[in-house]
């Protein structure tokens, strides 16, 4: 399959916290699981629904990422939702090189 992205993807999973207003003012927040990253983008798997065109703020301290994004797809698999976020600024490339880095494996000693 042909890959058309812009940025490559890094399998990725950790805990995003998400907060947002909907189209009526209220305020939302909600606790996802990150799918999967790239420099300027996330995918994330919650169990609320965001609607694509939606502003959100983006706080994921393990990948030192405290900004805004817009949802741009959205759809929904295995009783929850998964979406892609467009980030209003590209992810730190040190954390994307320690993302993309080999695991190190431990050595027994005798």
């Amino acid at each position: 399959m042909l890959e058309n992205r812009r940025h490559p993807r890094i399998n990725y999973s950790g805990l995003v916290f998400i907060c947002w207003q909907t189209f009526n003012g209220e305020s939302n927040h909600v606790l996802g699981r990150c799918v999967d990253v790239s420099e300027h983008g996330l995918a994330l798997a919650l169990h609320k629904r965001i609607p694509v065109g939606s502003f959100v703020k983006v706080r994921a301290y393990a990948l030192n990422l405290d900004c805004s994004a817009i949802v741009r797809r959205a759809s929904f698999s295995a009783g929850r939702y998964v979406l892609g976020l467009e980030l209003s600024k590209p992810l730190d490339e040190d954390v994307l090189a320690s993302l993309s880095a080999p695991p190190i494996l431990a050595t027994a000693t005798a």
